[in-house]
Protein backbone atom coordinates (compact mmCIF):
# COMPACT_ATOMS: atom_id res chain seq x y z
CA UNK A 1 0.00 0.00 0.00
CA UNK A 2 1.37 3.42 -0.95
CA UNK A 3 1.24 6.14 1.65
CA UNK A 4 0.91 9.72 0.53
CA UNK A 5 3.71 11.95 1.80
CA UNK A 6 2.65 14.26 4.60
CA UNK A 7 2.44 17.95 3.63
CA UNK A 8 5.42 20.00 4.72
CA UNK A 9 6.05 23.63 5.49
CA UNK A 10 8.86 25.53 3.71
CA UNK A 11 10.95 25.29 6.90
CA UNK A 12 10.51 21.52 7.07
CA UNK A 13 11.40 21.19 3.39
CA UNK A 14 14.61 23.22 3.81
CA UNK A 15 15.56 21.02 6.71
CA UNK A 16 14.84 17.80 4.76
CA UNK A 17 16.88 19.12 1.82
CA UNK A 18 19.83 19.72 4.15
CA UNK A 19 19.54 16.16 5.47
CA UNK A 20 19.38 14.80 1.92
CA UNK A 21 22.50 16.74 0.95
CA UNK A 22 24.37 15.32 3.94
CA UNK A 23 23.29 11.78 3.04
CA UNK A 24 24.39 12.29 -0.57
CA UNK A 25 27.80 13.44 0.67
CA UNK A 26 28.09 10.32 2.82
CA UNK A 27 27.34 8.15 -0.22
CA UNK A 28 30.00 9.94 -2.29
CA UNK A 29 32.55 9.41 0.49
CA UNK A 30 31.63 5.71 0.93
CA UNK A 31 30.37 6.44 4.46
CA UNK A 32 26.63 5.82 3.99
CA UNK A 33 25.27 3.06 6.21
CA UNK A 34 22.33 0.73 5.73
CA UNK A 35 20.79 -1.93 7.90
CA UNK A 36 21.02 -5.62 7.01
CA UNK A 37 17.97 -7.62 8.05
CA UNK A 38 19.03 -10.73 9.93
CA UNK A 39 16.45 -13.53 9.93
CA UNK A 40 18.16 -16.08 12.17
CA UNK A 41 19.45 -16.45 15.72
CA UNK A 42 22.83 -14.98 16.63
CA UNK A 43 25.30 -17.78 16.04
CA UNK A 44 28.31 -18.69 13.97
CA UNK A 45 26.01 -18.60 10.96
CA UNK A 46 23.53 -15.88 10.03
CA UNK A 47 20.74 -15.68 7.48
CA UNK A 48 20.53 -12.26 5.83
CA UNK A 49 17.82 -11.96 3.23
CA UNK A 50 17.66 -15.46 1.80
CA UNK A 51 21.38 -16.22 2.03
CA UNK A 52 23.28 -17.96 4.81
CA UNK A 53 26.66 -16.56 5.85
CA UNK A 54 29.41 -17.43 8.27
CA UNK A 55 29.58 -14.40 10.52
CA UNK A 56 32.71 -13.04 12.13
CA UNK A 57 31.44 -9.73 13.49
CA UNK A 58 29.40 -10.49 16.60
CA UNK A 59 30.25 -9.62 20.20
CA UNK A 60 28.63 -12.90 21.29
CA UNK A 61 32.09 -14.14 22.27
CA UNK A 62 31.06 -17.19 24.29
CA UNK A 63 28.19 -18.19 22.01
CA UNK A 64 25.63 -17.75 24.80
CA UNK A 65 23.07 -15.56 23.00
CA UNK A 66 21.30 -18.65 21.65
CA UNK A 67 22.51 -21.25 24.16
CA UNK A 68 19.71 -23.76 24.93
CA UNK A 69 20.09 -23.38 28.70
CA UNK A 70 19.88 -19.59 28.43
CA UNK A 71 16.82 -19.85 26.19
CA UNK A 72 15.08 -22.23 28.58
CA UNK A 73 15.77 -19.86 31.46
CA UNK A 74 14.40 -16.94 29.46
CA UNK A 75 11.21 -18.86 28.65
CA UNK A 76 10.70 -19.77 32.30
CA UNK A 77 11.22 -16.14 33.31
CA UNK A 78 8.71 -14.94 30.75
CA UNK A 79 6.17 -17.48 31.95
CA UNK A 80 6.64 -16.26 35.51
CA UNK A 81 7.15 -12.51 35.09
CA UNK A 82 5.67 -11.71 31.70
CA UNK A 83 7.76 -9.60 29.35
CA UNK A 84 7.57 -5.86 29.97
CA UNK A 85 8.56 -4.67 33.44
CA UNK A 86 5.98 -1.89 33.32
CA UNK A 87 7.77 0.77 35.38
CA UNK A 88 11.08 2.17 36.52
CA UNK A 89 13.00 0.33 39.22
CA UNK A 90 12.06 2.94 41.83
CA UNK A 91 8.34 2.58 41.11
CA UNK A 92 7.25 -1.03 40.60
CA UNK A 93 9.76 -2.41 38.10
CA UNK A 94 12.44 -3.71 40.46
CA UNK A 95 11.75 -7.41 40.13
CA UNK A 96 13.32 -10.27 42.00
CA UNK A 97 15.42 -11.24 38.99
CA UNK A 98 17.06 -7.80 38.96
CA UNK A 99 18.14 -8.18 42.57
CA UNK A 100 19.35 -11.75 42.04
CA UNK A 101 21.44 -10.72 39.04
CA UNK A 102 22.92 -7.75 40.90
CA UNK A 103 23.89 -9.98 43.81
CA UNK A 104 25.55 -12.40 41.39
CA UNK A 105 27.38 -9.59 39.56
CA UNK A 106 28.68 -8.11 42.82
CA UNK A 107 29.94 -11.52 43.91
CA UNK A 108 31.42 -12.18 40.46
CA UNK A 109 33.30 -8.88 40.40
CA UNK A 110 34.25 -9.15 44.09
CA UNK A 111 32.57 -5.80 44.73
CA UNK A 112 30.29 -4.58 47.50
CA UNK A 113 27.34 -3.97 45.21
CA UNK A 114 26.12 -3.84 41.60
CA UNK A 115 23.41 -2.02 39.68
CA UNK A 116 21.89 -3.02 36.34
CA UNK A 117 21.05 -0.47 33.62
CA UNK A 118 19.07 -0.69 30.39
CA UNK A 119 22.30 -0.57 28.34
CA UNK A 120 26.05 -0.22 28.69
CA UNK A 121 25.68 3.24 27.16
CA UNK A 122 23.30 4.25 29.96
CA UNK A 123 25.64 2.80 32.58
CA UNK A 124 28.58 4.88 31.32
CA UNK A 125 26.43 7.99 31.09
CA UNK A 126 25.23 7.43 34.64
CA UNK A 127 28.70 7.02 36.12
CA UNK A 128 30.30 10.08 34.56
CA UNK A 129 27.33 12.44 34.79
CA UNK A 130 26.15 11.45 38.27
CA UNK A 131 29.34 10.83 40.23
CA UNK A 132 31.31 13.88 39.09
CA UNK A 133 31.05 17.58 39.92
CA UNK A 134 31.80 20.79 37.96
CA UNK A 135 35.15 21.18 39.75
CA UNK A 136 36.35 17.75 38.58
CA UNK A 137 38.52 16.86 35.59
CA UNK A 138 38.20 13.79 33.39
CA UNK A 139 41.05 12.34 31.31
CA UNK A 140 40.02 9.77 28.69
CA UNK A 141 41.82 7.56 26.22
CA UNK A 142 41.04 8.94 22.78
CA UNK A 143 39.91 5.50 21.55
CA UNK A 144 37.47 4.89 24.40
CA UNK A 145 34.01 3.79 23.33
CA UNK A 146 31.71 6.57 22.20
CA UNK A 147 29.54 6.10 25.29
CA UNK A 148 32.46 6.94 27.57
CA UNK A 149 33.50 9.96 25.52
CA UNK A 150 29.91 11.18 25.25
CA UNK A 151 29.40 10.70 28.98
CA UNK A 152 32.54 12.69 29.78
CA UNK A 153 31.41 15.47 27.44
CA UNK A 154 27.94 15.44 29.02
CA UNK A 155 29.34 15.75 32.52
CA UNK A 156 29.88 19.17 34.01
CA UNK A 157 33.62 18.56 34.15
CA UNK A 158 36.45 19.73 31.97
CA UNK A 159 37.26 16.78 29.71
CA UNK A 160 40.60 16.10 28.03
CA UNK A 161 41.58 13.12 25.89
CA UNK A 162 45.06 11.68 25.50
CA UNK A 163 46.34 9.81 22.45
CA UNK A 164 45.61 6.10 22.58
CA UNK A 165 47.58 4.46 25.40
CA UNK A 166 50.03 7.37 25.49
CA UNK A 167 50.47 7.23 29.23
CA UNK A 168 53.43 9.63 29.16
CA UNK A 169 51.07 12.24 27.72
CA UNK A 170 48.51 11.41 30.39
CA UNK A 171 51.18 11.80 33.08
CA UNK A 172 51.94 15.28 31.74
CA UNK A 173 48.29 16.27 31.76
CA UNK A 174 47.89 15.01 35.32
CA UNK A 175 51.02 16.85 36.47
CA UNK A 176 49.77 20.12 34.98
CA UNK A 177 46.40 19.55 36.64
CA UNK A 178 48.10 19.05 40.00
CA UNK A 179 50.37 22.06 39.52
CA UNK A 180 47.48 24.32 38.49
CA UNK A 181 45.70 23.48 41.73
CA UNK A 182 48.84 24.08 43.77
CA UNK A 183 48.67 20.55 45.10
CA UNK A 184 51.73 18.55 46.04
CA UNK A 185 51.85 15.32 44.11
CA UNK A 186 52.05 12.47 46.62
CA UNK A 187 54.17 9.42 46.04
CA UNK A 188 52.11 6.22 45.74
CA UNK A 189 53.73 4.82 48.88
CA UNK A 190 53.15 7.93 51.00
CA UNK A 191 51.03 7.39 54.08
CA UNK A 192 47.46 8.65 54.16
CA UNK A 193 47.06 12.15 55.65
CA UNK A 194 46.68 12.32 59.39
CA UNK A 195 43.51 13.55 61.01
CA UNK A 196 45.09 16.97 61.49
CA UNK A 197 45.89 17.19 57.75
CA UNK A 198 42.41 16.11 56.65
CA UNK A 199 39.76 18.62 55.52
CA UNK A 200 38.20 20.54 58.37
CA UNK A 201 34.80 18.99 57.92
CA UNK A 202 32.82 16.66 55.70
CA UNK A 203 31.54 19.56 53.63
CA UNK A 204 35.06 20.64 52.73
CA UNK A 205 35.99 17.08 51.83
CA UNK A 206 32.90 16.76 49.66
CA UNK A 207 33.75 19.93 47.74
CA UNK A 208 37.36 18.97 46.99
CA UNK A 209 37.78 18.47 43.24
CA UNK A 210 38.42 14.98 41.91
CA UNK A 211 40.46 13.84 38.96
CA UNK A 212 39.16 10.89 36.94
CA UNK A 213 41.06 8.58 34.59
CA UNK A 214 38.63 6.77 32.31
CA UNK A 215 39.52 3.86 30.03
CA UNK A 216 38.17 0.91 28.16
CA UNK A 217 39.97 -2.26 29.18
CA UNK A 218 39.60 -3.92 25.76
CA UNK A 219 39.28 -1.36 22.97
CA UNK A 220 36.34 -2.27 20.78
CA UNK A 221 37.73 -1.47 17.33
CA UNK A 222 41.37 -2.49 17.82
CA UNK A 223 41.08 -5.41 20.22
CA UNK A 224 44.11 -4.25 22.21
CA UNK A 225 44.14 -3.84 25.98
CA UNK A 226 44.89 -1.06 28.44
CA UNK A 227 47.83 -1.14 30.82
CA UNK A 228 45.84 -0.87 34.03
CA UNK A 229 48.92 -1.29 36.20
CA UNK A 230 50.41 1.84 34.64
CA UNK A 231 47.12 3.69 35.04
CA UNK A 232 46.94 2.58 38.67
CA UNK A 233 50.40 4.06 39.31
CA UNK A 234 49.39 7.33 37.66
CA UNK A 235 46.12 7.44 39.58
CA UNK A 236 47.87 6.90 42.90
CA UNK A 237 50.63 9.40 42.10
CA UNK A 238 48.12 12.13 41.29
CA UNK A 239 45.28 11.25 43.65
CA UNK A 240 43.01 10.31 40.76
CA UNK A 241 40.07 7.91 40.52
CA UNK A 242 40.20 5.11 37.93
CA UNK A 243 37.04 4.14 36.01
CA UNK A 244 37.13 1.11 33.73
CA UNK A 245 34.71 -0.15 31.11
CA UNK A 246 35.11 -3.93 30.95
CA UNK A 247 32.46 -4.40 28.24
CA UNK A 248 34.60 -6.50 25.89
CA UNK A 249 36.59 -8.17 28.68
CA UNK A 250 33.74 -9.43 30.87
CA UNK A 251 33.41 -13.19 30.49
CA UNK A 252 36.52 -13.33 28.29
CA UNK A 253 39.60 -12.20 30.23
CA UNK A 254 40.88 -12.85 33.72
CA UNK A 255 40.05 -15.48 36.36
CA UNK A 256 36.41 -16.56 36.01
CA UNK A 257 36.18 -14.02 33.18
CA UNK A 258 36.10 -11.15 35.68
CA UNK A 259 37.90 -8.86 33.24
CA UNK A 260 41.23 -7.18 32.60
CA UNK A 261 41.50 -5.62 36.07
CA UNK A 262 41.42 -9.12 37.56
CA UNK A 263 43.88 -10.39 34.94
CA UNK A 264 46.33 -7.57 35.75
CA UNK A 265 45.64 -7.85 39.50
CA UNK A 266 44.49 -4.27 40.01
CA UNK A 267 40.81 -4.76 40.91
CA UNK A 268 41.23 -2.94 44.22
CA UNK A 269 42.59 0.12 42.37
CA UNK A 270 39.42 0.60 40.31
CA UNK A 271 36.99 3.12 41.81
CA UNK A 272 34.08 2.17 39.53
CA UNK A 273 33.78 -0.67 37.02
CA UNK A 274 31.26 -0.77 34.17
CA UNK A 275 30.29 -3.83 32.16
CA UNK A 276 27.67 -5.07 29.76
CA UNK A 277 25.30 -8.01 29.64
CA UNK A 278 25.03 -7.80 25.86
CA UNK A 279 28.37 -9.21 24.68
CA UNK A 280 29.91 -12.35 26.16
CA UNK A 281 26.84 -12.79 28.39
CA UNK A 282 24.53 -12.82 25.38
CA UNK A 283 21.68 -10.74 26.82
CA UNK A 284 21.06 -6.98 26.90
CA UNK A 285 21.81 -4.25 29.40
CA UNK A 286 24.72 -2.79 31.32
CA UNK A 287 25.88 -2.82 34.91
CA UNK A 288 28.07 -0.94 37.37
CA UNK A 289 29.96 -2.49 40.27
CA UNK A 290 31.75 -0.79 43.11
CA UNK A 291 31.41 0.34 46.73
CA UNK A 292 27.95 0.40 48.27
CA UNK A 293 28.05 4.21 48.45
CA UNK A 294 28.56 4.41 44.68
CA UNK A 295 25.60 2.16 43.92
CA UNK A 296 23.32 3.93 46.38
CA UNK A 297 24.32 7.28 44.88
CA UNK A 298 23.44 6.05 41.39
CA UNK A 299 20.07 4.78 42.63
CA UNK A 300 19.29 8.13 44.21
CA UNK A 301 20.80 10.58 41.73
CA UNK A 302 21.32 9.02 38.30
CA UNK A 303 18.76 10.22 35.77
CA UNK A 304 19.76 7.33 33.49
CA UNK A 305 18.58 4.93 36.19
CA UNK A 306 15.68 6.80 37.77
CA UNK A 307 13.82 7.91 34.67
CA UNK A 308 13.72 4.76 32.56
CA UNK A 309 11.68 1.59 32.53
CA UNK A 310 13.45 -1.40 34.06
CA UNK A 311 14.90 -4.14 31.91
CA UNK A 312 12.44 -6.99 31.41
CA UNK A 313 12.96 -9.81 33.88
CA UNK A 314 13.49 -12.18 30.96
CA UNK A 315 16.69 -10.26 30.08
CA UNK A 316 18.11 -10.25 33.59
CA UNK A 317 17.26 -13.93 34.13
CA UNK A 318 18.95 -14.86 30.86
CA UNK A 319 22.02 -12.82 31.79
CA UNK A 320 22.19 -14.49 35.19
CA UNK A 321 22.09 -17.91 33.55
CA UNK A 322 24.77 -16.91 31.05
CA UNK A 323 26.99 -15.59 33.84
CA UNK A 324 26.70 -18.92 35.62
CA UNK A 325 27.59 -20.84 32.44
CA UNK A 326 30.56 -18.60 31.71
CA UNK A 327 31.99 -19.35 35.15
CA UNK A 328 31.11 -23.03 35.05
CA UNK A 329 32.59 -23.62 31.60
CA UNK A 330 35.99 -21.88 31.38
CA UNK A 331 36.68 -23.88 28.22
CA UNK A 332 34.52 -21.40 26.29
CA UNK A 333 36.82 -18.57 27.28
CA UNK A 334 39.92 -20.63 26.54
CA UNK A 335 38.51 -21.67 23.15
CA UNK A 336 37.79 -18.16 21.86
CA UNK A 337 41.18 -16.84 22.99
CA UNK A 338 42.97 -19.77 21.34
CA UNK A 339 41.07 -19.20 18.10
CA UNK A 340 41.93 -15.51 18.19
CA UNK A 341 45.64 -16.21 18.58
CA UNK A 342 45.53 -18.67 15.68
CA UNK A 343 43.68 -16.28 13.36
CA UNK A 344 46.01 -13.37 14.24
CA UNK A 345 49.06 -15.51 13.49
CA UNK A 346 47.69 -16.69 10.14
CA UNK A 347 46.54 -13.23 9.03
CA UNK A 348 49.91 -11.72 9.94
CA UNK A 349 51.65 -14.44 7.93
CA UNK A 350 49.47 -13.47 4.95
CA UNK A 351 50.72 -9.90 5.28
CA UNK A 352 47.70 -8.27 6.90
CA UNK A 353 48.09 -5.61 9.58
CA UNK A 354 46.16 -6.66 12.69
CA UNK A 355 47.50 -4.09 15.15
CA UNK A 356 48.13 -4.99 18.79
CA UNK A 357 45.05 -7.15 19.31
CA UNK A 358 45.08 -9.40 22.40
CA UNK A 359 41.40 -10.33 22.41
CA UNK A 360 38.76 -11.98 20.19
CA UNK A 361 38.57 -8.66 18.28
CA UNK A 362 41.00 -8.61 15.35
CA UNK A 363 41.18 -5.53 13.10
CA UNK A 364 42.31 -5.99 9.51
CA UNK A 365 43.48 -2.52 8.53
CA UNK A 366 42.57 -1.47 4.98
CA UNK A 367 42.89 2.31 5.02
CA UNK A 368 40.20 3.96 2.96
CA UNK A 369 36.48 3.45 3.40
CA UNK A 370 36.25 2.51 -0.28
CA UNK A 371 38.76 -0.33 0.10
CA UNK A 372 37.09 -1.58 3.27
CA UNK A 373 33.69 -1.68 1.54
CA UNK A 374 35.17 -3.53 -1.44
CA UNK A 375 36.79 -6.08 0.85
CA UNK A 376 33.57 -6.64 2.81
CA UNK A 377 31.63 -7.14 -0.42
CA UNK A 378 34.23 -9.59 -1.75
CA UNK A 379 33.92 -11.62 1.45
CA UNK A 380 30.12 -11.61 1.22
CA UNK A 381 30.46 -13.10 -2.25
CA UNK A 382 32.33 -15.95 -0.57
CA UNK A 383 29.67 -16.38 2.11
CA UNK A 384 31.53 -14.49 4.86
CA UNK A 385 29.80 -11.65 6.70
CA UNK A 386 32.18 -9.02 8.15
CA UNK A 387 30.89 -5.46 7.63
CA UNK A 388 33.38 -2.69 6.93
CA UNK A 389 34.11 -0.36 9.84
CA UNK A 390 34.47 3.22 8.61
CA UNK A 391 34.61 6.78 9.95
CA UNK A 392 33.27 8.18 12.17
CA UNK A 393 33.45 4.90 14.12
CA UNK A 394 37.19 4.90 13.43
CA UNK A 395 39.55 7.70 12.42
CA UNK A 396 39.90 8.73 8.75
CA UNK A 397 42.16 6.41 6.72
CA UNK A 398 41.88 3.64 9.31
CA UNK A 399 38.85 1.83 7.85
CA UNK A 400 38.99 -1.88 8.46
CA UNK A 401 37.37 -5.23 8.69
CA UNK A 402 36.69 -5.99 12.35
CA UNK A 403 36.86 -9.74 12.78
CA UNK A 404 35.48 -11.02 16.06
CA UNK A 405 35.40 -14.64 17.08
CA UNK A 406 33.13 -16.90 19.08
CA UNK A 407 33.82 -19.96 21.19
CA UNK A 408 31.26 -21.76 19.02
CA UNK A 409 33.15 -21.18 15.77
CA UNK A 410 34.34 -24.59 14.64
CA UNK A 411 37.78 -25.34 13.24
CA UNK A 412 36.09 -25.72 9.85
CA UNK A 413 34.58 -22.23 10.17
CA UNK A 414 38.02 -20.79 10.88
CA UNK A 415 39.55 -22.51 7.87
CA UNK A 416 36.82 -21.08 5.64
CA UNK A 417 37.55 -17.61 7.01
CA UNK A 418 41.29 -17.93 6.46
CA UNK A 419 40.76 -19.30 2.97
CA UNK A 420 38.55 -16.32 2.13
CA UNK A 421 41.16 -13.91 3.47
CA UNK A 422 43.79 -15.54 1.24
CA UNK A 423 41.52 -15.02 -1.77
CA UNK A 424 41.06 -11.41 -0.71
CA UNK A 425 44.81 -10.95 -0.47
CA UNK A 426 45.36 -12.45 -3.90
CA UNK A 427 42.76 -10.08 -5.38
CA UNK A 428 44.86 -7.18 -4.09
CA UNK A 429 42.07 -5.73 -1.95
CA UNK A 430 44.48 -4.83 0.83
CA UNK A 431 46.39 -1.58 0.29
CA UNK A 432 47.80 -1.59 3.81
CA UNK A 433 49.49 -4.97 3.81
CA UNK A 434 52.87 -5.09 5.52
Amino acid sequence: MNHQAAPTTPAIQRWLNALANDLDARKRDHLFRELSEVSSAQGAELVIGSKRYLQFCTNNYLGLAADPEVLDTARDAMDRWGFGSGASRLVAGSMQSHHELEADLAQFKQAQAALVFSSGYAANMAVLTCLTSPHDRIFSDKLNHASLLDAADASRCRHRTYHHKNYARLAGLLARRSHAEGQAVPHPTDAAPSASEAPADAKAAEEMPHTWIVTDTVFSMDGDIADLRRLDCLAQSHGALLVTDEAHATGVLGPDGRGLAALQNVESAVAVSVGTLSKALGSVGGFVTGPRQVIDTLINRSRHFIYTTALPAVCTAAARCALNISRREPQRRQRVLTLAQHVRTELTAMGYQTGASESPIIPVMLGSAEHALAAAEALRDQGIYIPAIRPPTVAPNTARLRISLMATHSDAHIEVLLGAMKVLRDRNLRPNLQ
